[in-house]
């Protein structure tokens, strides 16, 4: 947890901690020097006149000396006062609950692996969170609006506030340990940004980026963004296919919402894996799992989009299938 999100009062409690050790050696201190006590003997008369218990005094004061326990006792009293003062606050207003939410949150944030970090919750972030709660993949999302972090804490969904072009931000969110950043932040240039901080710390990380501006597609394609979606773009696209081609449309979109008893689904081919080196024709995916293999994307050779039967699958390639839902669970608890 950065030092930013930890609440007022508690870096004041912090605050009010050093001062009042602060007080305690400086009566060590001043014992020992003024009244050539030894340590423990200091020790013993700092304690109880910080606490104002009042026993015997190890050695008979000076003038020096009771000065030196005077202004012991007003910054004693006066620090643990304070610190009592905070103390209440920090618990009466609630703080206390929200830090310790915030810390199991972050806790638990620490804890995963391959998960998605999604900047930004507005209607493309909600949708994707919804998307992916479905297909069981664990995210994190980043938001800088309290409003909707107060929000995200309501629906206990895991989330960072913050900035979420800044490195400590991200890295914040698990991005040494995350599989993808989804940037969708309310503007295009700090989507850039974002991208490019992303990239930076970590060059191996999948960013997928959106855009309003069709024109600054390119800019974040060059900041390192590996996919640019343009929702207005395919928005388009999307009505003109339920015009021209509906039947497909319908069963694209069923495909999309488990409308239907069918899914697309992607298998990698492990190295030295059952798949490794085999002909697609000798596989008997179909006959076995009753599926069909519609592409396969090559190591090399990029996607191919009609594999022949001879084809010679290697560790490394992905296979691109269509078939009902339970074929599809059968054949990667298989293969993956």
């Amino acid at each position: 947890m950065n030092e930013m999100s930890i609440p007022p009062e508690l870096r004041r409690l912090r605050i009010i901690g050093a001062i009042f050790v602060g007080v305690i050696v400086i009566g060590v201190a001043g014992y020992m020097t003024v009244m050539g006590m030894t340590l423990d003997e200091a020790l013993y008369m700092t304690v109880i006149t910080i606490s104002t218990v009042g026993f015997e005094e190890v050695v008979p004061l000076d003038a020096a000396g009771r000065w030196l326990t005077i202004g012991l006792i007003i910054g004693g009293v006066a620090s643990v006062s304070y610190g009592a003062i905070t103390a209440g606050e920090f618990v009466v207003e609630g703080h206390l609950g929200q830090y310790i939410e915030r810390r199991r949150m972050q806790r638990a944030i620490e804890d995963l692996s391959e998960h998605v970090i999604i900047c930004g919750f507005g209607r493309v972030g909600r949708h994707l969170s919804r998307s992916l709660d479905t297909e069981g993949v664990e995210y994190v999302l980043v938001e800088d609006d309290p409003g909707k972090i107060e929000e995200l804490a309501e629906l206990r969904l895991l989330a960072v506030s913050g900035d979420a072009t800044a490195e400590h931000t991200l890295q914040e969110a698990g991005l040494d340990r995350a599989r993808a950043v989804v940037a969708c932040v309310n503007s295009d240039a700090d989507n850039v940004l974002l991208t490019l901080t992303a990239k930076g710390l970590r060059p191996e990380v999948v960013v997928v980026a959106r855009a309003k501006a069709e024109e600054n597609e390119s800019k974040l394609r060059r900041a390192g963004a590996d996919r640019v979606i343009l929702p207005s773009n395919i928005g388009a696209r999307r009505i003109a296919s339920l015009i021209t081609r509906p039947v497909v449309a319908h069963f694209l979109e069923e495909l999309g919402v488990g409308g239907a008893d069918v899914t697309l689904d992607e298998v990698p081919v492990e190295p030295n894996g059952e798949l490794d080196g085999i002909a697609l024709r000798d596989t008997g995916i179909r006959e076995r799992f009753g599926v069909t293999v519609l592409a396969v994307r090559r190591v090399v050779a990029g996607l191919d989009l009609h594999p022949s039967p001879e084809l010679t699958l290697e560790g490394g390639d992905v296979l691109v299938v269509l078939g009902g839902e339970d074929d599809i669970h059968a054949i990667r608890r298989h293969f993956v």
